[in-house]
């Protein structure tokens, strides 16, 4: 073996700590990685007595205030530098995790995305939306609320950043002094070097994918009822078929926020969009931007007195993410309450506290807030399937799942080809496996439900992407058991504040503990590893700006 060094190893036996890591299957010994110890925890649960607290006295007319004072588990104030500290834990939908007044909702999903800088909405390109039909040729532009916008720039774009060709300049300038040309196609071979000059790996896949999960953590806006956008082809794209009608894509535009009339739709519509996830590097992709998702996705088991507690772990299948039928079963024999798959959509509103754990009733069980008050889960309702939804329920506008495959979503259809009648919802197809039936009137409730269900509605874009939620979601269940026996092991004096009665775990508190800890891991790959990979110029970290 030759070392990092270019030195041989010894021959008598003894082992570098280096030595393994030329086989591509070795596992990294014990200590290579980011390790826990028992300081590490009483830290942790220092800022879980701290949300602790928070939860137990926040009002609706005072949401943060209380985080902040001179008690043993509050954040001291701002004459103290307090807004600069980084205590306590995030609200899953970001509230309060700026604690300077009038600042609370920086960050927090739900709310409208910044803009940086002023709002351009261009002209557009011209369309004849029905071909040969009555419908005039005529121009089109983004500051349309409605209606058809044409333009073939999208794709263009992507073309060109596709382009390994010489017909591209940046390709050729990536390509070095003496590039290589593939002979059939024309392309030329673009060193994989990183941007640090190749002093660290070169790019692969995974890095990609992992930038798709990032995104994700990011931004979800709402599309649709704000018009749609045609991509035309040009005939020198590799997708434009010669005489075909349809060369051309479609997008939604992004849902607008409606205007003085309070009309969507109308000429008056405000483009400002919506942003439904936290845009902090908060692994919201796993844990949820809202506390009432976050309570569908935890693992639960019954207490001693037969209610539903957390156990510390994401609800899982044979050791994996769960699916939405998982997530269904848990719901109606745990929690008490029947979601239908149309419920995939929309997650009904739950009392819960900030940090995703709900409020029982006096049942012990999820309570559904309605137009008339909250109504709690039980799971002997309807045959033991648990309690319908009232149709009165309150939604939290964030949906389980945000793609679907298209025979799997349960959608509506119309019936009587008449449209002056409203359309009706599909049915599920009477087809046991998972092909599509192509029928117009049903949907594939056994392919809807081997969709993985993550904090993410995004999270079966592709088998990539799901990969990376899978390794963050297995994760946060791995540290459960390993916080559980390094608190017996190295600090047993520890134990009784992270168990409800000798030898019961706190499964809310190793919940808050093991997404405390995958969090901070993944802000590591971002900062250090993914973000300065893309630019390695990113400044150091130099203090959090509460403005």
């Amino acid at each position: 073996m030759v070392t990092p060094s270019g030195l041989a190893a010894p021959g008598d036996g003894t082992q570098f700590p280096w030595e393994g890591y030329d086989s591509p299957n070795a596992a990294a010994p014990v200590g290579a990685g980011f390790n826990l110890n028992a300081s590490d925890m009483r830290f942790i649960l220092d800022q879980i007595k701290i949300a602790e607290q928070h939860a137990a006295t926040a009002t609706p007319l005072n949401p943060c205030g209380t985080l902040v004072g001179n008690g043993p588990n509050q954040i001291p104030n701002a004459a103290t530098g307090g807004e600069l500290l980084p205590w306590g834990l995030r609200s899953v939908d970001g509230t309060c995790n700026n604690i300077v007044p009038g600042n609370e909702n920086f960050g927090a999903a739900d709310e409208l995305s910044p803009r940086l800088g002023p709002i351009d909405l261009r002209a557009a390109e011209s369309i004849d939306p029905d071909g040969p039909g009555p419908a005039p040729f005529g121009p089109t532009s983004y500051t349309q609320t409605a209606g058809i916008v044409a333009d073939s720039e999208p794709r263009t774009v992507s073309n060109l950043i596709v382009d390994q060709t010489a017909a591209n300049p940046a390709a050729v300038a990536a390509a070095g002094v003496f590039p290589e040309v593939d002979p059939i196609s024309g392309t030329l071979f673009i060193p994989n070097v990183a941007p640090d000059e190749g002093l660290s790996a070169p790019f692969n896949s995974m890095f990609t994918l992992f930038g798709q999960f990032f995104d994700h953590g990011l931004s979800l806006v709402g599309k649709g009822g704000s018009g749609t956008v045609f991509v035309p082809l040009q005939p020198d794209d590799p997708l434009y078929i010669v005489g075909s009608p349809t060369n051309f894509m479609v997008l939604s535009r992004a849902t607008n926020q409606p205007g003085p009339d309070t009309i969507m739709g109308t000429a008056d519509d405000i483009h400002e969009h919506n942003n439904s996830t936290t845009p902090f590097v908060d692994q919201n992709q796993t844990y949820t931007s809202h506390p009432s998702h976050q309570v569908f996705l935890r693992e639960y088991a019954l207490n001693g007195v037969g209610d539903p507690v957390s156990t510390g772990e994401l609800i899982k299948v044979d050791g994996g993410m769960a699916t939405w039928d998982a997530v269904q079963l848990q719901s109606e024999d745990l929690l008490g309450i029947a979601l239908a798959d149309r419920d995939v959509f929309n997650v009904p509103l739950l009392a819960t506290d900030p940090y995703g754990k709900f409020i029982p009733g006096a049942n012990g069980y999820p309570q559904i807030a309605t137009a008339t008050g909250l109504v709690e889960g039980d799971p002997t309702a309807n045959g033991g399937t648990g309690l319908t939804i009232p149709a009165n329920a309150i939604r939290t506008g964030h949906a389980f799942l945000d793609d679907i495959a298209h025979h799997a979503a349960p959608g509506t259809f119309d019936h009587d080809s008449n449209p002056g009648t409203p359309k009706i919802p599909q049915t599920p197809d009477a087809d046991p496996g998972t092909g599509d039936d192509a029928l117009p009137g049903t949907y594939d409730d056994e392919m809807l439900g081997v969709h993985f269900i993550a904090g993410d509605g995004r999270a079966n874009e592709n088998i990539g992407l799901t990969s990376v939620h899978h390794v963050f979601h297995s994760e946060h269940n791995r540290l459960v058991p390993v916080m559980r026996n390094l608190i017996t092991a190295a600090d047993p004096t520890q134990v009784p504040e992270w168990q409800l009665s000798p030898g019961v775990w706190n499964g809310e508190r190793l919940f808050q503990a093991a997404k405390f800890v995958t969090e901070m891991q993944y802000q590591h790959l971002v900062f250090e590893e993914f973000g300065r990979k893309v630019q390695p110029l990113i400044n150091v970290f130099g203090g959090y700006e509460s403005d």
